[in-house]
């Protein structure tokens, strides 16, 4: 069985690993550093020649993804529609539990009654233990579905956060853009290269105008 299916009886639902994309931004390069010629056309002999040398300090922002994945309403629309459809599984997968269980207790009361012949007991118990194995693999199948709702729903995220950060990008000309959390290998970063509350809030901006009407 996976994780996914055997929190039950109120136990919490499982979050989006939304993120371990996180953001799926990961180390998002939008335009590798463009170099311009300074070599030296001299040459000596015995001495090698001079590597190429950047004509001007790169521009570079981060984004903190932790913040991003905190404010952006798309991710919460997200996380709200895949508890549900979690929740929604699990409760089929609880109340078929929960049949079996009742008719099982049912038939071991009828046999220690003596109100059900051995033969049709058997027969039951048979059909009980089918259902079980039968339950078990729809359990197995509603797991594989909710990976793959999950799957699909960081590929969306990832995808409209990237193209997004291309159109801006045109206009604000970064050489590096990268990301910037916690437990990754950045310890401090200068906040003035910090673009994430105006990359939150145009996302979100965008993400507002696709919603329909109410």
């Amino acid at each position: 069985m996976t994780d996914k299916l055997e929190n039950q009886g109120g136990k919490n639902v499982p979050k989006l690993s939304v993120i371990n994309i996180v953001l799926l931004i990961g180390l998002i390069v939008l335009y590798i550093l463009h170099f311009s010629s300074v070599k030296n056309t001299k040459t000596v002999e015995n001495i090698p020649q001079q590597k190429e040398m950047p004509s001007e300090f790169p521009r570079i922002a981060f984004i903190d993804s932790d913040v991003l994945m905190d404010q952006y309403e798309m991710v919460s629309s997200m996380v709200t529609k895949f508890e549900n459809s979690t929740k929604g599984k699990e409760a089929v997968i609880r109340e078929k539990q929960s049949s079996l269980e009742r008719r099982y207790t049912d038939l071991q009361q009828r046999v220690q009654s003596g109100s059900i012949s051995l033969e049709i007991a058997q027969i039951t118990e048979e059909q009980l233990i089918k259902e079980q194995q039968e339950l078990m693999m729809l359990r197995d199948e509603l797991s594989e579905q909710l990976s793959k709702e999950e799957y699909e729903m960081n590929l969306e995220l990832y995808d409209i956060v990237s193209r997004f950060l291309e159109e801006y990008n045109q206009i604000h000309n970064y050489d590096l853009i990268f990301n910037f959390k916690k437990g990754n290998n950045y310890f401090i970063a200068n906040h003035a290269y910090d673009i994430t509350p105006e990359v939150v809030e145009l996302l979100n901006q965008d993400y507002r105008l696709k919603q329909p009407r109410k």
